[in-house]
């Protein structure tokens, strides 16, 4: 008879957490430890047959469901904490257990009653610092019992002060004991996998985090190891491990593993290729914050600007009183701006390039200068409103799963000097909006339905959001992301680096919000508008980058060349205006523009000896 699945009569109590007081068992010292998220709908089978510890505390990563109540419902003590890694998840548990044992418990695992009270036996033992504990792994309801699978020891119970996690395990991660350890003998039930494509799906991601891990001790790969390692792991499996005792399973599962070893092995080989990475290295080292916020302003030539910049940022952080910093990276500026922050602003912290390494790069340079816990990158040609940095703290304190924020923005609206709304909101790309957003089908047909979805028109701009990405005229950003994702792609030097962060800072977990009651004044593009081609041909590069970074090399390079005839027809169309309508320099211009765009787009030259930094 199959072991019942989690979250079945045969597991859920109508009184769990309901327990008279006659009922409660003496003390054992031990609490029992949880990470959730998400899993309202079984967590009961999971808490449910710990009800003999002296305390339960779960560690919940921010569920959108009924978890946090279903918990507190069987006597749990919940904390709310954003998943960075498990090691990191259990330490921090760690911090908060008051008994002198502990037992770590996935939410898809059971105690039966035998492991129950050997676990309470071994427990009086205090010269013992840990046991291992043998867990039984279950697909579907089929026990797997070979290929290395059974019995699958886990050290899961030890003495709290003489344990922790290694924090550089990113997957399987390990306890490192302070004293001597032994085995258990009753088996740890888990329900690991619901189905083959589940158990596809999670080694995946274990192969992504384990290449993270093996990338950040610095190996490399080496041609062979495509050959040599999986055969290494297949034999380790199915000869070593007897996974040829399953017959066909075992066979199976061997050949899987095999395959992810393989796996993970491409993942390093992309690690080592990707820019990326190298700067989610540096910026896993940022030191403990020392202030509340710093904001980091990328300069180019805006000198009068940047000083509005920067005066609005210091008056409001001294009204909020709020313990900040100012950090401005000046990108070779042939305006006096560095002689000018020095001059105006000695407290600000100037870096100065010696050239312009891009709004990215520059970005960079200041985060990880940065000693705020909350990261603010302001564009030169922005000033934050009264109230500002009040309101971001207030939203960073509220919704703790936000990792990212960006501003409501305010810019000019017409030649009478107003100001209107910026649209800033966006979700993310599809086929069909990177076929017409910024191209001549956009122009051609207008707003389309697609094009309202991406530019989140059914959204209400005083109603604070949840968004795929963020215009990038001021974005805010935890000290925890940034260490989770890194900063912005050093290959983008302009555009489109806020959209592939914000991406990335999602991937990691977080969300991006639009918060209305955080506001900012942006005069558009004052840096960029000083050359119009260049800032063109970078919109446009920058946006290939990313669609090949996000779908592939040959897709879009297909785009490419399919959008490239598109600004082939529409710079014709806006070279023949300009032939009937002489005296309209405007069409000129734009006809001029769009020629070089045409021109990197078929053939990768921007035309005219012109070359993209």
């Amino acid at each position: 008879m199959s072991a019942p699945r989690p979250g079945s009569p045969a597991h859920t109590s109508p009184n769990a957490g309901c327990a008279s007081p006659a009922a409660v068992a003496p003390a054992t010292g031990i609490t029992a430890v949880v990470l959730t998220r998400n899993v309202a709908d079984t967590i009961a089978a999971c808490l449910t047959p710990l009800a003999w510890a002296d305390a339960i505390l779960v560690v919940d990563d921010f569920s959108t469901d009924a978890t946090r109540e279903r918990c507190r419902r069987h006597g749990a003590r919940v904390l709310e904490r954003k998943l960075e890694s498990f090691a990191a998840q259990r330490n921090f548990a760690l911090g908060h257990v008051r008994t002198p044992w502990v037992l770590f418990i996935d939410a898809d695992e059971i105690v039966t009653p035998a492991l129950a009270q050997e676990i309470r036996t071994a427990a009086r033992d205090e010269s013992v610092a840990g046991y291992w504990i043998p867990r039984k792994n279950l697909l579907k309801d089929r026990w797997l019992r070979y290929a290395g699978w059974s019995p699958d020891y886990q050290l899961r119970l030890f003495q709290a002060a003489k344990g922790r996690y290694d924090p550089t395990r990113l997957v399987h991660e390990l306890v490192t004991l302070d004293g001597p350890d032994r085995r258990l003998t009753e088996t740890l039930t888990h329900y690991s996998y619901a189905s083959v494509r589940q158990f596809l799906a999670k080694h995946e991601r274990y192969a992504e985090l384990e290449a993270r891990r093996q990338w950040l001790l610095g190996r490399r790969v080496r041609p062979h190891n495509y050959v040599l390692q999986p055969l290494r792991a297949f034999n380790r499996h199915f000869f070593t491990w007897q996974g040829y005792a399953g017959g066909g399973a075992g066979l199976a599962i061997s050949a899987a593993m095999a395959y992810f070893d393989w796996r993970m092995h491409r993942h390093l080989a992309a690690l080592t290729k990707d820019p990326t990475t190298r700067v989610w290295r540096e910026f896993r080292q940022l030191p403990p914050a020392a202030c509340a916020v710093s904001v980091v302003i990328v300069a180019y030539n805006v000198a009068g600007l940047l000083a509005d910049a920067i005066a609005s940022v210091l008056a409001d952080l001294e009204d909020a009183g709020i313990d900040g910093e100012v950090i401005v990276v000046d990108n070779a500026s042939a305006d006096d701006s560095a002689a000018l922050v020095r001059a105006r602003f000695p407290r600000v912290r100037l870096i100065a390039n010696a050239a312009n390494a891009g709004f990215g790069n520059a970005a960079n340079q200041g985060m990880a200068a940065a000693r705020g816990e909350t990261v603010v990158v302001l564009n030169p040609d922005a000033t934050v409103e009264a109230g500002f940095f009040a309101a971001v703290r207030d939203c960073l304190d509220q919704e703790p799963h936000v990792g990212l924020l960006g501003p409501h923005v305010a810019a000019p609206d017409g030649p009478d000097g107003g100001w209107g709304t910026q649209s800033t909101c966006r979700r993310a790309y599809t086929f069909a909006t990177t076929l017409l957003e910024s191209t001549p089908l956009q122009w051609w047909l207008g707003e389309t339905a697609d094009l309202r979805r991406f530019y989140c028109r059914d959204l209400d701009e005083t109603q604070p959001a949840r968004v795929d990405w963020v215009v990038g005229a001021c974005l805010v950003a935890r000290r925890t992301a940034l260490r989770a994702v890194g900063g912005f792609d050093p290959r983008f030097f302009m555009y489109f680096e806020e959209t592939d962060w914000c991406r990335r800072i999602r991937e990691a977990g977080w969300e991006v919000a639009y918060v209305p009651t955080a506001r900012i004044r942006h005069q558009r593009s004052r840096s960029a508008d000083q050359d119009l081609i260049g800032r063109a041909l970078n919109f446009h590069h920058s946006r290939h980058k990313f669609l090949a970074k996000e779908r592939g090399r040959w897709p879009a390079l297909l785009l490419r060349i399919v959008i490239g005839l598109l600004f082939a027809a529409y710079t014709a169309q806006q070279g023949v205006r300009a032939l009937v309508q002489r005296g309209d320099q405007h069409t000129r211009q734009k006809a001029n523009i769009f020629a070089h765009v045409t021109a990197w787009y078929l053939t990768g030259f921007p035309g005219r000896g012109r070359r993209l930094v």
